[in-house]
């Protein structure tokens, strides 16, 4: 929950909206006339097996103007609005009541720009009335509402279900609203996820891939796709089959020695225009040691922040999951990870809210910084990556490639000496043992080694000395996980085997 004090300046929300409606609550109905004078209801858009996009935002909104201008609702309402496959609508509800048709059209003094012009889809003024019913916090809240609606036995009326899909992607949005939402889309839908190479090891080639399922009716048989690198266009890549709904096919988008911004748009379907398009980030490879520690100062948002490290093949080496740090703002935190001699590794550090540790630009808030060193021992070597959001930089992902080309000692903090976990290997079951210099609260989460949580187990505030904790892997399968004990402010990392 961001920045929810800008709230209390302009819409003076109660505390009861506060409360936000969490993934699965019933979506509260309600009717509304849109600038131009049409009225809409919710309820009947879903009846009719329409999914609808729900995007509160307010004129003066940064976030809200920077995601608007990726076009992503555009290309969604061109794709599958009224005009499209027919299977989706989307609502942009203007929610400060405050703000005037001026700062609407992007001249008044309330106003990131001109919010009409060019819009397809339906805009609302004047909705803090829905705002609360739906108990937003903060600005954007974006919500998909699924058509698959359960019937209510007391009322004898149909209820539909809401998740906050946020400010996703194209693809992502598509996901939210036919993939978890078990509604078809009429022809061919095919959704793009990018799975080649995200780094450029040792400055060599990277290749290029995309992974595209068919959550449509139809088959797709012909595909297009522009690519460019760094803004300059590349040769488009042609791909001809049967994929059929609920298939899966990965699409060679070639092999490249460039690092950089790498774009991929799919512009035409069985013969027919398209607008998916994603982007990645490129990275080449900064040498590294082998014993290397992520170091961050949360700022005031610490659970919007989170990271991980990924092997060259996409391994999960170790990371934070977004809302782990929660509870812990302004507080230096320091990871060690060893990592293999002459692999390459990636780093990537994600903010949920999409500004970075730039805090200070909403208050009197300390900004927060984050690094990777290599280290020997107790020496920092080399610095990887640094970052400072009082620099007034934002990110919502951000990405550093490292290449081990050194093997050099881990000097354990009191934590990492003592933890054990016996036996290892095991089967189904096993005991993790540490030591706690001091009580303090600790935690246990588990992941498999695609970065999945397996396990996860809050010890609450534990004693100072010797800890032993029962880890139960019955119910998983055989191979190696990744155990992440967390003690006052120290995390360590182990390695496991489930040998059943």
């Amino acid at each position: 929950m961001k920045h929810i004090y800008m709230l209390f300046a302009v819409l003076t929300i109660s505390s009861t909206a506060l409360s936000q409606l969490s993934n699965g609550s019933i979506a509260p109905d309600f009717t509304a006339t849109d600038i131009t004078g049409v009225e809409y209801n919710l309820y009947d858009l879903l009846d009719e097996g329409n999914t609808v996009i729900l995007d509160f935002y307010a004129t003066w909104c940064g976030p809200c103007w920077s995601y608007k201008q990726t076009h992503i609702f555009e290309n969604l309402w061109g794709t599958f609005g009224p005009e499209g496959t027919g299977d989706l609508y989307i609502f942009a509800l203007e929610s400060d009541d405050s703000t005037t048709d001026a700062d609407l059209n992007g001249t008044g003094p309330a106003t990131a720009g001109d919010w009409v012009t060019g819009t397809p889809y339906l805009m609302f003024d004047n909705m803090s009335n829905v705002f609360d019913a739906y108990q937003n916090a903060y600005y954007p809240t974006i919500y998909t509402v699924c058509p698959d609606g359960t019937l209510n036995a007391t009322t004898g009326e149909m209820e539909y279900t809401l998740v906050e899909s946020g400010q996703a992607t194209f693809d992502g949005h598509v996901a939210a609203a036919f993939m978890d939402c078990s509604n078809s889309i009429t022809g061919a839908a095919p959704l793009m996820a990018y799975n080649g190479e995200t780094s450029a090891c040792g400055g060599g080639e990277w290749m290029a891939s995309t992974s595209v399922s068919n959550l449509g009716s139809d088959d797709v048989t012909a595909m297009v796709f522009a690519v460019e690198l760094n803004g300059a266009a590349q040769t488009d890549v042609t791909w001809a089959g049967v994929l059929s709904n609920g298939g899966n096919e990965t699409v060679d988008l070639g092999s490249y020695s460039e690092t950089g911004t790498f774009n991929y748009s799919l512009v035409s379907v069985n013969g027919a225009d398209w607008n998916a398009e994603d982007a990645v980030a490129i990275v080449g490879s900064t040498e590294a040691t082998s014993y290397i520690q992520v170091r961050i100062t949360t700022d005031n948002w610490p659970e919007e922040t989170g990271w991980t490290i990924e092997s060259g093949s996409g391994m999960y080496i170790d990371g934070v999951a977004t809302g782990d740090l929660a509870g812990q703002a302004d507080t230096e935190l320091t990871w060690d990870v060893a990592l293999n001699l002459d692999e390459c590794y990636v780093f990537t550090m994600t903010d949920s809210y999409g500004d970075g540790l730039y805090a200070s630009q909403w208050g009197n808030y300390v900004d927060g910084v984050a690094s990777i060193v290599s280290m020997d021992g107790m020496d920092e070597v080399g610095t990887i990556l640094e970052y400072n959001g009082a620099t007034g930089d934002e990110f919502a992902e951000l990405v550093a490639g490292m290449e081990v080309t050194s093997v050099t000692g881990i000097t354990e903090n009191d934590l990492t000496s003592s933890v054990n976990v016996f036996p290892n290997p095991f089967t189904d079951n096993t005991t993790l043992s540490f030591s706690a210099a001091e009580a303090g609260q600790a935690s246990v989460v588990v992941y498999n080694l695609v970065g999945k949580k397996v396990i996860e187990m809050n010890l609450g505030n534990i004693a100072a000395g010797t800890q032993n904790i029962e880890l139960d892997f019955a119910s998983m399968e055989a191979g190696i996980y990744l155990v992440s004990l967390t003690a006052g402010n120290e995390t360590s990392t182990l390695r496991v085997t489930n040998a059943q």
